[in-house]
């Protein structure tokens, strides 16, 4: 009788595996944030959040599991016992993000970026990055003040459709939108910002975006930033 898989084999031999994991979780507690393949960064998450519980108990004996594990044990250990374990001391679990960001050119392997998550400045975290990157383009094809129409976003009035599926394609992008307006939400409140700060975060970001342009030619604006932000928007039309 099969039994259930314990973790994913990565299509690597078992010491092989081993290796490159320990390899991986050494770097991404070391520096915060790395990139690599979809499946790999789920496998991280789980052997991370293990060291970083370890670093919480704080006991000699959970230094020395540390320690047989990862890689510059100099170097990781402090970082476990005491920068680790001061940040998420009321926190008892998930304590990394893993973000989509497409496909690799060439095997078309899904990309992710796996990072520590830094709740003493939510601000320095990739995904606070993507959502001003995401909001500034969307302001550049809109040339609006975008924040406060993304958090509150309002179904077309009146609107005639032609057939059932208009109607639920609709939907679903309104459904899109009320999804993108809360993580916006829960993105100002981790970073205590109001609606007014982060427009102006959008703000300068979309104007760094312009500055690039203006070295580019042969293309609008907002095709340019598609280009430099490759993340997916939700349309606002």
């Amino acid at each position: 009788m099969h039994g259930g898989s314990a973790h994913r084999k990565l299509n690597m031999k078992s010491a092989l595996r081993r290796q490159v994991l320990r390899n991986l979780t050494t770097d991404l507690i070391k520096h915060g944030r790395l990139e690599t393949t979809m499946p790999r960064a789920k496998e991280l998450r789980r052997l991370v959040d293990k060291m970083i519980t370890l670093g919480k108990r704080g006991g000699e004996h959970e230094r020395h599991q540390i320690e047989a594990y990862l890689y510059q044990p100099k170097a990781v250990v402090p970082l476990l016992m005491d920068t680790y374990a001061k940040r998420f001391s009321t926190r008892p679990g998930g304590f990394t993000r893993i973000i989509p960001i497409g496909n690799r050119l060439g095997d078309h392997a899904p990309m992710a970026v796996i990072e520590i998550l830094n709740t003493e400045e939510p601000e320095s975290e990739v995904s606070f990055s993507y959502l001003v990157r995401s909001l500034a383009t969307m302001q550049l094809k809109e040339e609006t003040k975008i924040v406060n129409k993304a958090l509150a976003p309002a179904p077309a009035e009146d609107s005639v459709y032609a057939d059932k599926r208009s109607f639920k394609k609709a939907l679903d992008e309104h459904r899109s939108k009320e999804k993108f307006a809360l993580k916006i939400k829960k993105a100002m409140k981790n970073a205590n910002l109001s609606a007014d700060q982060l427009q102006e975060i959008v703000d300068r970001d979309m104007d760094r975006a312009k500055v690039l342009h203006d070295k580019e030619t042969g293309k609008s604006v907002h095709r340019f930033a598609k280009d430099t932000w490759p993340e997916n928007t939700p349309a606002l039309e």
